[in-house]
């Protein structure tokens, strides 16, 4: 397991398959949780391999990956916190690195998606150099939109260059 960042309350580290299948189970076979998103579970087994693939390509980003969040009280895994390149219509990287949270519903409301983001853009912007990150949200997903304002990105508009779907487009520069 390798911790990437911190803050107050979390830990953001690596996932563990096995080990972290059944919180994953719970976060991704929850239709409020992946209402907004393509990612979805429907076993334990179905989970692990959800996570070893999340390992994987974690280990070819460069630095970028999709990691548990970890709640410092408890050993509690909240959600996941990602910080990937863009893939465009043709599914290919793209050169665009994306921030991405996803919690499990008793998670939601208390602060941690912002948080978790906060720590992964510092990560981002320091340690590995990206110049700008961006987050991409459904137009009707008001929740992560208001994140993405907490945080401070700047919104450039609606796009459908991602995921083969209409995406609300936010930005943030290490200057910004």
């Amino acid at each position: 397991m390798t911790t990437i960042a911190q803050s107050d309350r979390l830990i953001i580290r690596s996932w563990i398959p096995e080990e972290d299948a059944r919180s994953a189970f719970q976060i991704y076979s929850d239709p409020e949780v992946t209402r907004f998103i393509k990612t979805k579970t429907t076993s334990i087994e179905d989970a692990i391999k959800l996570l070893q693939r999340w390992v994987i390509l974690s280990t070819q980003l460069n630095g970028g990956g999709f990691w548990a969040v970890v709640s410092k009280a408890t050993p509690e895994i909240l959600g996941t916190i990602i910080l990937i390149p863009l893939r465009d219509e043709a599914e290919q990287w793209t050169q665009n690195y994306e921030i991405g949270w996803h919690l499990k519903k008793s998670a939601w409301g208390n602060g941690y998606a912002t948080e978790a983001a906060k720590a992964i853009l510092d990560y981002g912007f320091n340690t590995l150099k990206l110049p700008t990150i961006y987050s991409i949200a459904r137009p009707e997903n008001t929740t992560s939109i208001r994140v993405m304002q907490r945080l401070n990105m700047i919104p450039i508009g609606r796009t459908n260059k991602y995921y083969h779907m209409e995406l609300e487009i936010f930005k943030l520069g290490k200057l910004t």
